[in-house]
């Protein structure tokens, strides 16, 4: 173990460290975090729109009542709501393009000026509106091109950077009483040029000779990994390797931040299905952002809510002190209290249910929702909402609600006896330290 510990620390610690910096995924974790408002108001309003229940197939009863009168809220609301949620969800492309520009703009020192967020959205916008008739369509704004935004919006800025930096084709309008923004931006007409043609030619040349262009080729070479992520498989080898790398201090960004489009892809299309009608238990993926946040990590990496409630009741003063802390924090799924303050980091004693118990939790709900025992996730209440109400409102379900309070009575079960053990050395260590002392 020992060996291991040293190598993770020497090997692993590194490499993991400077992905966690890596410039493209830091602006990738920034851009969803900003968007998760609109995330959460798309998700409320395609709720309140879409009543769970058909009351005109329902016996008369409080149920039908019920149903009769979300039908009637919807019908009313549909109007403005729909629209809330066609330009927050349908969108999420764009948004993520110009989240994404405005992220390496501050990066690179570059934020002062809006032209490589211009030129880096256009590219984009290029790429997913594009097609053989030489037409308008809109197919790709939304999560189908979540993976072409991320692309051609990268791509772009960095092709702009490289020409403006290097002064290619610069027109010099400084002085003379011409705006700072009118100066910068004709100053660089020819690297907007350049951009923007190359990546048209790059598409149209594409289109007539695959008859796809660049979002649909992303879409099919990134189709196996979305698969891959959304298997029983997928989501206890990416739990397991997150908890391990916590164990070692080394933050779960590194693995959920590349994770997050995958994630994201899965839940805009599960979101965009229901729109469209699909039940919530046939809906297309399991393996969603608002499955990892909410069924799996139940009060934060390692599912430690149920080890915060333990804490309250522990006879070390210690613990029971930390657990004072940390139950408000880990109800809404930051725990980082416990972590650092019980620690479960390098706690060789903690060590196995830290790891174990998120992946878990992971494998049983996506049982119950492969099996259609539990409706899948089709809205997203945010990552830090209270895990039995974030699954309430994620699946419309009430078993989904039941299901995560078992899995905290489970996740206690299982972080009990070790807990108990961890606790009787704390113990111990404090009544050293009394004697000691007195």
């Amino acid at each position: 173990m020992e060996k291991f510990s040293n190598w993770i620390e020497k090997k692993i610690s590194p490499l993991a460290n400077k992905l966690a910096r890596q410039k493209y995924l830091q602006a990738l974790q920034n851009t969803f975090l900003a968007l998760i408002p609109l995330f959460t108001i798309g998700s409320f309003a395609l709720i309140i729109i879409s009543p769970p229940m058909d009351y005109t197939t329902m016996d008369s009863g409080v149920l039908k009542a019920i149903m009769h009168g979300w039908a009637n809220i919807a019908s009313f609301t549909s109007p403005a709501l729909g629209y809330v949620y066609s330009v927050t969800m349908s969108l999420i492309a764009l948004w993520t393009s110009i989240g994404l520009a405005i992220n390496l703009g501050k990066h690179y020192k570059m934020d002062k000026s809006w032209v490589t967020v211009a030129v880096s959205v256009a590219s984009f916008m290029i790429t997913a509106t594009m097609n053989k008739e030489g037409t308008l369509v809109f197919d790709y704004l939304d999560g189908k091109g979540l993976f072409v935004a991320i692309l051609v919006t990268i791509v772009s800025f960095e092709l702009y950077r490289f020409l403006s930096d290097r002064k290619v084709g610069y027109i010099n309008l400084e002085g003379g009483g011409v705006p700072p923004a009118l100066a910068e931006s004709i100053g660089n007409l020819v690297p907007i040029v350049i951009v923007l043609v190359a990546v048209a030619t790059v598409d149209a040349v594409l289109l007539n000779f695959t008859g796809v262009g660049i979002p649909a080729i992303m879409q099919l070479i990134m189709t196996p990994i979305v698969n891959m992520v959304d298997s029983i498989w997928g989501v206890v080898i990416l739990a397991l390797i997150v908890m391990i790398f916590w164990w070692f201090g080394i933050h779960d960004t590194v693995i959920t931040g590349p994770l997050d489009t995958f994630l994201m892809n899965n839940f805009t299309a599960n979101q965009a299905a229901f729109a469209a009608g699909t039940a919530a238990v046939a809906l297309p993926y399991i393996v969603t952002e608002p499955f990892w946040w909410t069924f799996m990590a139940i009060g934060g990496s390692g599912a430690t809510l149920g080890l915060a409630i333990l804490t309250l009741f522990s006879k070390s003063k210690q613990l029971k002190t930390i657990g004072k802390i940390a139950i408000i924090p880990s109800l809404f799924n930051i725990n980082e209290p416990l972590i650092f303050g019980l620690p479960l980091m390098y706690n060789s004693t903690m060590m196995l249910p830290f790891i174990l118990v998120m992946p878990l939790n992971g494998v049983i709900t996506y049982i119950a929702m492969n099996t259609g025992i539990v409706a899948k996730t089709f809205a997203y209440a945010s990552w830090n909402m209270f895990c039995p109400i974030g699954g309430l409102i994620d699946t419309m379900d009430i078993k989904a609600l039941i299901l995560i309070c078992a899995l905290i009575v489970i996740d206690i079960i299982i972080y009990f006896p070790f807990f108990k053990i961890y606790e009787k050395q704390k113990i111990k260590e404090e009544v050293m330290e009394e004697s000691t002392q007195a």
